[in-house]
């Protein structure tokens, strides 16, 4: 599980960077990040699932969910489903153009049901623009995207920051960012819990606690799904050997290897690289 910071960049011509997602939970991502700019998803079909600083939730098709600056997050099919979906991540420095005090807006669409419904309707006929076969398209994306800009800034700001005041998250991710960069430097080695503690310099007991708290898995299995996740890329794209792709990946033996992967896919690892590459 890949815990990271992101840098977002932006196409010249439309102000927002546009995702077109159809997953399978076959590939089923684990990696947790954040960013500076917030980001909005709408699943167009299937099934998805999120995890918004540290809490889980369905994703059905219709239904957006917004990512505010620096909220963790992660969004994927859930397990045994597919998900198609559209990710928009937005621009600041755009928004800045309308709105000087941008950066303290915080973005809500729970408490305006009416509004949310909007945004699902725009996001759906963005994701619906053919701009491959229409050369025109792309002025059709820009319309759709500033309209997603106007509706937001006018009707989902739910609360503004000054420079004095602060919000407290419900979960503060700051020791977590910082242990799990330090996991994604280090995963091929071996990390015992004493040391990474001492990373972000609290007691090994407490650090256990206040990671699965806030992450909701161990910091144990943590660590075994990042190592996961890079050996089977390994066995994927360098087509290395079970052996090879588990040492390289800092697991202890091939054993824990397959373990860790019939745990989370069901299957082996050389299984579930047959399963890949037959679908």
């Amino acid at each position: 599980m890949n815990y990271k910071y992101e840098i977002v960049n932006y196409d010249k011509n439309v102000p927002a960077k546009i995702l077109y997602c159809d997953l399978s939970s076959d590939t089923h991502k684990t990696e947790l990040h954040w960013h500076r700019e917030p980001e909005i998803v709408y699943v167009l079909e299937g099934l998805g699932e999120c995890s918004h600083n540290g809490e889980m939730k369905d994703l059905p098709a219709g239904e957006c969910m917004i990512f505010n600056s620096e909220d963790v997050h992660l969004v994927r099919p859930k397990m045994g489903y597919r998900a198609n979906m559209i990710i928009i991540q937005l621009s600041f420095e755009y928004m800045r153009m309308f709105c000087k005090t941008i950066d303290s807006v915080i973005f809500d669409l729970h408490e305006r049901p009416e509004h949310k419904d909007q945004i699902c309707e725009i996001l759906r006929q963005i994701a619906n623009i053919d701009i491959d076969h229409d050369e025109y398209g792309v002025l059709k994306q820009i319309s759709g995207v500033n309209l997603l800009y106007y509706t937001l800034l006018k009707y989902c700001t739910s609360l503004k920051r000054s420079a004095n005041s602060f919000i407290i998250p419900k979960r503060d991710f700051s020791y977590a960012k910082t242990a799990i960069a330090y996991i994604n430097e280090n995963f091929k080695q071996e990390i015992p819990l004493n040391e990474i503690s001492s990373v972000v310099n609290l007691s090994p007991s407490y650090f256990s606690k206040y990671f699965k708290s806030v992450t909701q898995v161990s910091f144990s299995e943590y660590l075994a799904n990042l190592r996961l996740e890079n050996a089977l890329q390994d066995m994927l794209t360098k087509n290395s050997t079970v052996t090879a792709a588990a040492v390289e990946n800092g697991f202890a033996n091939v054993k824990s290897f397959i373990t860790q992967c019939k745990k989370v896919y069901g299957y082996t690892p050389a299984q579930y690289k047959k399963h890949l590459l037959n679908r």
